[in-house]
């Protein structure tokens, strides 16, 4: 496997996490009446991740092809 391919492994592992972070932030809302303690206090870290994320695609996007 070469390093372009691992590359774009991380940016279709990171897109999936990322939305996926995503969903739970948005959707948790609909699930539980308040969110639980360990999800309001990790919505930073997914929040940071998100925006990682997408950063990786833009680069991939824009800058890689």
């Amino acid at each position: 496997m070469e390093t372009h391919d691992l590359w774009h492994l991380l940016v279709l592992g990171s897109t999936l996490m990322g939305a996926a972070g995503l969903a739970i932030l948005l959707l948790s809302s609909l699930v539980f009446e308040e969110p639980p303690p360990g999800l309001r206090q990790a919505r930073p870290l997914v929040a940071g991740l998100i925006a990682l994320a997408a950063l990786l695609l833009a680069v991939e996007w824009l800058g890689v092809h």
